[in-house]
């Protein structure tokens, strides 16, 4: 099962994160209902106007939607859905990871 969320990154630092989600959709909403947040840690690491990174966070989000991911070089910020394995046991987890594996050529 995998489960996801949203990661912002000024640079080499995560500066937001959202819960873990089961639906993809839910990280859409979360980041939606957390944009002043989001601004204020952003404002912490970054040398633009509140102003500056609203409207750079309107068009991140907006690309979001339809990509998962948000890449701004001019000012160093990644915003992307992080897609993660959910296990049940031990053994769960280990047959994915022998089956990658097989599937990779690797064994």
């Amino acid at each position: 099962m995998k489960c996801y969320c949203a990661c912002f990154n000024v640079g080499n630092v995560e500066v937001w994160t959202s819960e873990l989600f089961l639906e993809k959709k839910s990280v859409l909403i979360e980041v939606e209902e957390s944009l002043e947040s989001i601004i204020e840690e952003i404002s912490q690491w970054s040398y633009l106007s509140a102003m500056e990174i609203t409207e750079s966070l309107n068009r991140a989000v907006k690309s979001f939607k339809r990509n998962d991911m948000y890449k701004d070089k001019d000012n160093n910020f990644d915003f992307f859905i992080l897609e993660q394995y959910v296990w049940k046991n031990i053994q769960d987890r280990e047959v994915f990871t022998k089956k990658i594996k097989i599937d990779d050529g690797a064994i």
